[in-house]
């Protein structure tokens, strides 16, 4: 990496959108987290002396998600034009591949060096 910190950055094909957007709804729906996420942390504000206890439930996990969609929502607006100046600038490239040739290389170091009992 740090031979080739002046290389050319390689232009990838960017998936589009909206597949990506599927896609991530999908690993989400399926992520057995989130269900553990909501199982474990939504009940502890659920008042059954309220009113019905799968309607606080439903509520409660609608508001959580939407919450994090808005801030997931808001890095991506943020992000986007921060990542168009990080690709353009060479001189963060040049930096980042050298951070990264120079970890990997303390890595191997380290793990050479290391007392394995």
């Amino acid at each position: 990496m740090i031979r080739t910190r002046n290389a050319e950055m390689a232009v990838s094909a960017s998936q589009p959108s909206q597949g990506a957007f599927r896609q991530g709804i999908l690993t989400e729906v399926l992520n057995p987290k989130t269900a553990l996420f909501f199982l474990s942390f939504i009940p502890q504000f659920i008042a059954p002396e309220r009113s019905h206890v799968f309607l606080q439930f439903v509520v409660l996990g609608a508001l959580s998600v939407l919450l994090n969609t808005a801030a997931d929502l808001l890095v991506v607006v943020l992000a986007a034009p921060l990542e168009r100046k990080l690709k353009s600038s060479m001189r963060f490239r040049r930096g980042q591949r050298t951070a990264s040739g120079l970890g990997m290389i303390t890595l191997g170091a380290y793990i050479a060096l290391a007392d394995t009992q």
